[in-house]
């Protein structure tokens, strides 16, 4: 029973960090709750509580669709699909991670310290590929988040659009990679359990989170959000390293 307790406060702190952010709650709250049990039995709850989690983000920031910049990213999705079906099967799991986790990693420091003064905006186009690569990751290796993280670094939206836009894509690929895991069976009593016992935790956290960050400007989100993105990557990279070497 303590370790369900401590599982979910993992996950309270993990939805405080996505509140802030629009991202990170699996990324803060897997190595909390790593002490108390492998983290492998517990992705196929944490892709449940994650997808639960988002839902809420989006009705919260459902105002605040930017849907210029979500439209590419959910039809961009649909062929990611067939990809991660075909083509990703045959990649190296661990050179991919590096790779994306490096590029994150380097994208966001790069951004952080840049001393241009004019904002950066993306093309709404590059939300295809965006969403085509967030899915096709999810699907293959439940790595889906930092393709969106790229995407919506430099769409021109403000904080409450960037959480908005997140949150939708993070809902479509976390309802294909669920539905999955779902038809393969790894959905069982334990997973569950512990997605009944986290959800409210993670919740709560998140509403605290997004409470705060009515306190943050928008040049400070932006640097928290280069900061989580930066963590994100080497988290990535230095995993897939680990697991090569």
């Amino acid at each position: 029973m303590e370790h369900i307790l401590f599982i979910a406060m993992g996950w309270l702190v993990g939805g405080f960090v996505n509140g802030l952010a629009g991202f990170g709650a699996a990324m803060v709250a897997m190595p909390i709750i790593s002490y108390v049990t492998d983290v492998s039995v517990l992705v196929p709850s944490a892709t449940m509580i994650v997808l639960t989690l988002n839902c809420h983000a989006g009705w919260v920031y459902r105002n605040h669709i930017e849907w210029r910049y979500t439209r590419p990213l959910l039809i961009g999705a649909l062929p990611g699909v067939v990809l991660s079906a075909y083509a990703l099967q045959f990649a190296p799991e661990q050179l991919l991670r590096l790779g994306m986790g490096a590029f994150v990693a380097v994208y966001a420091l790069w951004n952080l310290y840049s001393v241009t003064k004019e904002q950066r905006t993306i093309n709404p186009a590059w939300g295809y590929v965006a969403g085509a690569l967030s899915s096709s990751l999810g699907m293959a290796f439940s790595f889906n988040g930092p393709p969106l993280a790229v995407y919506t670094a430099y769409c021109g939206c403000p904080k409450n659009a960037v959480k908005a836009v997140i949150s939708a894509g993070f809902i479509l690929t976390g309802v294909l990679i669920v539905s999955t895991q779902f038809a393969v069976g790894n959905i069982d009593s334990f997973a569950l359990t512990i997605y009944a016992a986290s959800v409210p935790a993670v919740v709560i956290g998140s509403k605290l989170g997004i409470y705060c960050s009515t306190f943050i400007s928008e040049a400070v989100y932006r640097k928290f959000f280069f900061v989580l993105m930066i963590i994100l990557g080497a988290k990535i990279a230095v995993t897939a390293l680990q697991a090569i070497l």
